[in-house]
């Protein structure tokens, strides 16, 4: 299946007017809303097998405590913690307005990951999911995320404004407080699928018309990082050095085995080959720099 095709309908269309060049909101003629409907959030709530840190709440205060939604377990004699109790968190998304928050979707739930492998595949990087359910009014921070995104809306509406890219190249995927001017103010729909290049700021509210579900689809990029330890991998492929040299000749025989094990290497890289190990092995969390 040409999962990029169900995202933007004319995958070469936009990745060659539309990729990296600004917002743009796609209409698809067969978007992927099948892969997680209202009516499978709501089972995935009631099966009590969602946990944590897969799965958070928030309200306008912030994070919800895990104690007020997760609690306790004796399973087989053992005490769990951190495992969704269904009827809190339907409490907490009824009377608290809470936003319900899952995380790396693709890692545990099918219908997903068959999305995020095949976007993946297509694209030549890492891709992982985050599912929102909002409730009508709630608006998260202006902030910037580490990839390109596509925000699949499976259900309700939401307002989302979305601001210019980073122009310092140290920059973080965090809150961003003076985003500049808006490049797009748009209600993205059921079908509808927005596109946010990487590094753009942005930020969403669910409208008034009811719940919001949607998925985000992060489409990870590489940094300086990723490029480091994909060079540290390809230099240390192969190497078999004795651990500890007997003498003075020994260790210098090994140094020098080092070095031109290192130039081999070197001479069988080149750049574009390096960058694209980098993007499929690149991590959500940002690396050390």
């Amino acid at each position: 299946m040409n999962w990029l095709e169900r995202c933007v309908s004319d995958a070469e269309r936009f990745l060659r007017t539309q990729w990296r060049q600004g917002p743009v909101v796609l209409r698809p003629d067969d978007p992927p809303t099948e892969i997680l409907t209202p009516a499978d959030l709501d089972d995935l709530i009631d099966s009590g097998a969602l946990r944590v840190p897969y799965a958070g709440l928030f309200t306008k205060a912030g994070a919800v405590p895990e104690a007020a939604f997760c609690p306790p377990r004796v399973v087989a004699g053992r005490y769990l913690e951190g495992w969704l109790d269904p009827e809190r968190v339907r409490t907490l998304i009824r009377e608290e307005q809470a936003t319900l928050q899952l995380r790396y979707v693709n890692h545990w739930y099918p219908p997903v990951r068959q999305l995020t492998t095949g976007l993946a595949e297509q694209l030549g990087r890492l891709a992982e999911a985050f599912c929102f359910y909002s409730q009508p009014g709630r608006f998260g921070a202006v902030h910037r995320d580490d990839g390109d995104i596509l925000v699949l809306q499976l259900s309700g509406a939401k307002h989302w404004q979305v601001f210019g890219g980073p122009t310092d190249a140290g920059w973080q995927p965090v809150r961003e407080d003076d985003p500049g001017p808006v490049l797009l103010d748009t209600v993205v729909r059921a079908g509808e699928v927005l596109y946010v290049p990487n590094g753009y700021a942005h930020t969403a509210q669910a409208t008034e018309d009811g719940p919001s579900l949607h998925l985000t689809i992060a489409l990870r990029e590489a940094g300086a990082g990723h490029l480091r330890a994909e060079l540290q991998s390809l230099l240390s492929s192969g190497l078999a050095l004795p651990a500890r040299p007997l003498d003075d000749a020994d260790l210098t025989g090994t140094a020098a085995a080092l070095l031109d094990h290192f130039r081999v290497r070197l001479d069988s890289a080149d750049a574009e080959s390096l960058v694209h190990s980098a993007r499929l092995h690149a991590y959500s969390s940002r690396p050390t720099a």
